[in-house]
C-alpha cells in the first residue's frame, strides 16, 4: 500500500466561492486595463504605477522632460486625472530629424480610485521625470473636483 493520499474532491460551495472571488478580482483590475488602441496624432500616454503605502495611495507617472507648468492633476468623482502636454521639438540650426521616437502632444490619464481620499492633504511632486502623487485615505467620500499643486524638486 502506498503512502500517498488522494486530495479530497472540492465541494460545490468552495468552487462557487472561488469563482466569485476571481470575478471580483477581475472587476477591480478592469479599469487598469489599457487597450492597445491607436491614439490620435499628437497624443501619448505616460506609464503609471499605483500602490498603497502607509495609509495612502501613491501614484507615480513617467513624464520626463515636462515642467510642473505643463501638468495638471485633479481629483473628481473618485478618479485621479493627470493631464499635460509636451511641446513638439524643433531642431536648431537648420537640422532635420531623421528619427523622432519621443512622444509629444497632449495626454490625459484617468486612474479610478476605489477608496475615498483626502484631496486637501494630497501632495504632488515632480522629480527626475517622475510625477509622484500621495493621496491620504479618507473615511467619507466627496464628489467635488480639486486641483493638486505640483512642486519641482531638484534630482
Amino acid at each position: 500500500m502506498s503512502g500517498t493520499r488522494r486530495p479530497l474532491p472540492a465541494r460545490p460551495s468552495d468552487l462557487g466561492l472561488l469563482q466569485r472571488e476571481m470575478n471580483q478580482l477581475f472587476e477591480r483590475l478592469m479599469p487598469f486595463d489599457r487597450p492597445e488602441q491607436p491614439q490620435a496624432a499628437g497624443e501619448w500616454t505616460p506609464s503609471v504605477d499605483v500602490y498603497e503605502c502607509g495609509g495612502c495611495l501613491m501614484v507615480v507617472a513617467e513624464v520626463p522632460g515636462l515642467p510642473p507648468e505643463a501638468l495638471r492633476v485633479t481629483c473628481v468623482n473618485q478618479q485621479l486625472v493627470i493631464t499635460g502636454e509636451r511641446r513638439s521639438r524643433r531642431p536648431s540650426g537648420g537640422a532635420a530629424y531623421l528619427c523622432l521616437e519621443r512622444p509629444h502632444g497632449r495626454f490625459s490619464r484617468t486612474i479610478p480610485l476605489d477608496t475615498a481620499v483626502n484631496v486637501s492633504r494630497a501632495e504632488a511632486r515632480l522629480s527626475g521625470g517622475l510625477l509622484m502623487i500621495r493621496l491620504p485615505r479618507l473615511e467619507d467620500r466627496r464628489g467635488r473636483e480639486a486641483e493638486i499643486p505640483i512642486k519641482q524638486e531638484e534630482p
